[in-house]
């Protein structure tokens, strides 16, 4: 699985979220610099795009190439130029992701209070909550138990763990900013666990617009528009 890829799962980790606020749309400029193991530094640069009505990610990424990304369903969709390159499986749909539950003002408990997953420890160390969030016991549900941590009702980070108990993702949510209202991280620091080895990624967020009226089409992206 390529980076961007592994990113665009990492974005889409909640589940069963409710929707139905007054916050519909949301455009962020994303910058994206990943540590690699022989200690190089890769930077991806881009444009994302998500609308709650229409239920689709848009990346429009524009450094170290012209690249496109569309997650639809639970299906990711690659384009270079106007070419279909690949469509891969995704297990989260775009409506389960972080946008979405920024949209709907779930960013204090990574949406998963109007999730799946019930709560079943809570333990307070200083002013950090520390919340053990219980996955579904489904064995077609692709995550394992979460861990949250909020300091004065704002998330400050998330471990993600896979079905058998392994360490998936770590994440540190920073630099808050309110935009109309809206509390949003504009910097993500996410360790990923793949393969027995670990990269270092900062998640970038800047010119973050909500409800950006006009431009449907580029939130409304037709997966067979270009299908060869």
């Amino acid at each position: 699985m390529t980076k961007i890829y592994f990113i665009i799962c990492v974005f889409c980790v909640s589940c069963f979220v409710a929707s139905g606020q007054s916050f519909y749309r949301m455009k962020v400029d994303i910058t994206i610099k990943v540590k690699n193991l022989d200690s190089t530094f890769q930077y991806t640069k881009g444009i994302v795009r998500y609308d709650k009505n229409f239920k689709k990610i848009v990346y429009d990424i524009t450094f170290p190439q012209k690249e496109f990304y569309l997650s639809q369903d639970t299906l990711i969709y690659k384009y270079q130029g106007e070419k279909l390159i690949s469509t891969i499986g995704s297990p989260f749909k775009p409506e389960f992701s972080i946008f979405h539950f920024i949209l709907n003002n779930d960013i204090s408990d990574f949406g998963l209070k109007n999730s799946s997953f019930k709560a079943t420890n809570v333990d307070k160390v200083n002013d950090l909550i520390i919340t053990k969030w219980t996955a579904p016991n489904s064995p077609k549900f692709p995550l394992g138990n979460i861990i949250v941590s909020s300091r004065n009702k704002r998330l400050q980070s998330v471990v993600l763990y896979g079905k058998k108990g392994e360490i998936l993702s770590r994440q540190i949510f920073k630099k808050y900013t309110f935009v109309s209202g809206l509390e949003v991280p504009t910097e993500i620091l996410a360790i990923n666990y793949i393969n027995g080895s670990k990269t270092y990624q900062i998640i970038q967020f800047d010119k973050v617009q909500v409800n950006e009226p006009g431009h449907d089409a580029e939130y409304d992206f037709q997966a067979e528009k270009y299908n060869p």
